[in-house]
């Protein structure tokens, strides 16, 4: 048991290395997964895309705290020729349903980088799906997991 979690936090202490110790970054799980945005003001999801299919990016993404959350391209998905759409109607992140008004100031920052702040304030606690489109030419490709506030 103790080597397990020796083993795990060599790993992240390399993962951290190589995103060049941002606090606030994590490293990128596989789909299907949960990842934690901790709080302090940002945090930032990595997505890495195959053949149109999101081979890295949690499922469900746990928020603690206000957060500005931004999703990246890596360079490999980047360079493959994905980008965020341009589409006023989609953005590229969309939550799909907030009564509390938990989600506010999307923005598109590039082709590779979305933001959205998450207030994730008292009546706000919850889960909220959402969708990710990213785009290689004309062709789509969807992913729609999940934020968790708490």
């Amino acid at each position: 048991m103790a080597t397990k979690g020796l083993i795990g936090a060599a790993a992240a202490a390399v993962f951290a290395g190589l995103l060049g110790c941002n606090p606030n970054a994590f490293p990128p799980p596989p789909p299907g997964s949960r990842a934690d945005c901790k709080g302090g003001g940002n945090c930032t999801v990595v997505i890495h895309l195959d053949v149109c299919t999101y081979t890295v990016v949690p499922k469900i993404l746990d928020v603690y705290g206000e957060n500005n959350i931004f999703w990246e391209l890596d360079k490999a998905t980047q360079d493959a020729g994905y980008h965020f759409p341009e589409l006023i109607e989609h953005h590229g992140i969309l939550i799909k349903k907030d009564p509390t008004h938990q989600f506010g100031q999307p923005e598109r920052q590039n082709d590779w980088k979305f933001k959205l702040h998450d207030k994730n304030n008292d009546e706000g606690k919850g889960s909220f799906d959402y969708a990710i489109q990213v785009i290689k030419g004309s062709i789509p490709c969807d992913l729609d997991p999940t934020i968790v506030n708490h």
